[in-house]
């Protein structure tokens, strides 16, 4: 008789819906306050919130608009207004709803932002350029941008960070002096940095109960719990959300309860890429019946990886560096291949993993960078199997159940045979 796995759902994740709602619903009010809005790409938000403004970043709009059932209609009216259908979801979302506001048209209001008075563009990507020179020129939003290179060996990391930080001291900041008509604010940005280096020091605690056999929670678990980083940016209740979720997480091990019930996992898999937020629920129901669980990835390990190196006595400096430091993944290990079978290596043989799923967007050729390569590379090295996952993060034309269904089937025939063998 075939096991019925099901998903024991944690207690703590339920706080984040009201914490994102509240977030956003702050955004869409704040003009109304006279409060300054700006919007962000890349890690270049921390300034914005420093200076006291409110903020959105990109990546979390799309999965907002995601979560709420809102992505189809947004994509809908920019691909009516001029936008391709190949293009980046996340920029398709963005001029999709600053056309439904230009010309009137009728969306879910929630996915309505104001208008920014100041556009930050980070360019981790070229739809980063596109996105802000298309709300540059078709909105008539103010941008400033800065190249925030990867660096593809170890040998280059020391000018790449020394590069980045420039542009952050002599670019960013100005420009957003300039718009708030003060000084840069270094003490607020130290009060940000120490919250949220103890707030992420805590969530690495959490890490931890990953590797578990079985492990204590699923990787989309961790996708949700990535907001309070986000949304409660230098905010106190950021630490109180992640000592909440270790408690659950320590009283979890100590009761050995599973993530999966009713004894753990059968599958323990790492993912590569974005994590699918419109799809969430569609891809655990894939999943969890097969007693497959995802436990880390690429994507989701990249955000202050590394808190120990943040310092708020030397808050700008220490913030470039926790991202393009020389152990930080966001330089060379999370995008450049050479750095990410690195990477992948060390977290196939940490979290004892049985599988790939190598999620390939259609719409973010970045992530997809020598995927099949990296894939054969580590079946070789490890003898731990992968496939590849087409679909999108949030455009549901692009999702197809029945290659989800093969592809999966696939690999889990795979990790079958090389077990019974």
């Amino acid at each position: 008789m075939d096991i019925k796995y099901k998903v024991n759902r944690l207690v703590t994740t339920n706080d984040i819906r009201p914490m994102v709602d509240k977030h956003w619903a702050d955004l869409r009010t704040a003009k109304e306050r006279g409060e300054k809005v700006a919007w962000a790409s890349g890690p270049t938000f921390i300034i914005p919130y420093a200076m006291g403004m409110k903020s959105h970043f990109m990546a979390g709009y799309a999965a907002y608009c995601g979560g709420i059932g809102a992505a189809d209609e947004v994509l809908k009216v920019a691909e009516a207004t001029g936008e391709l259908s190949e293009s980046c979801s996340y920029h398709r979302l963005h001029m999709g709803m600053a056309e439904a506001i230009k010309q009137g048209i009728e969306i879910n209001p929630a996915a309505i932002l104001p208008m920014p008075d100041l556009m930050v563009s980070g360019r981790l990507c070229p739809e980063m350029s596109h996105y802000a020179e298309g709300l540059y020129r078709r909105m008539n939003v103010p941008v400033v941008t800065v190249e925030l290179p990867i660096a593809y060996a170890k040998e280059d990391v020391p000018r790449v960070k020394a590069f980045v930080y420039r542009q952050f001291k002599e670019v960013i900041i100005p420009a957003f002096e300039k718009v708030c008509g003060k000084p840069f604010d270094y003490d607020h940005l130290s009060e940000i940095l120490t919250v949220l280096k103890k707030a992420a020091t805590i969530r690495n605690q959490c890490w931890e109960f990953f590797k578990d056999k079985p492990s204590r929670w699923t990787l989309w678990d961790y996708g949700v719990s990535i907001a309070p980083v986000f949304y409660l940016m230098g905010k106190p209740e950021s630490i109180t959300y992640y000592e909440k979720l270790l408690k659950e997480l320590q009283e979890r091990r100590a009761k050995n309860i599973p993530a999966i019930a009713p004894d753990g996992e059968k599958y323990r898999l790492y993912w590569d890429g974005w994590i699918p937020w419109a799809f969430l629920g569609k891809f655990m129901r894939k999943l969890i019946p097969n007693g497959a669980v995802c436990i880390c990835g690429r994507y989701p390990w990249e955000f202050f990886m590394h808190p120990e190196r943040l310092d708020p006595e030397h808050p700008l400096e220490s913030f470039v560096d926790a991202f393009w430091g020389e152990d930080s993944p966001r330089c060379f290990s999370n995008k450049a291949p050479k750095g990410s079978l690195e990477l992948i290596s060390d977290l196939i043989e940490e979290y004892s993993l049985d599988g790939m799923i190598m999620f390939s967007s259609k719409s973010c050729r970045l992530w997809n960078l020598s995927q099949p390569d990296m894939m054969d590379v580590l079946y070789k090295r490890h003898g731990v199997p992968g496939v590849v996952i087409e679909a999108d993060m949030v455009d549901a034309s692009m999702i197809s159940d029945s290659q989800i269904d093969t592809r999966l089937e696939a690999l889990f025939e795979t990790i079958d045979g090389i077990r019974r063998r």
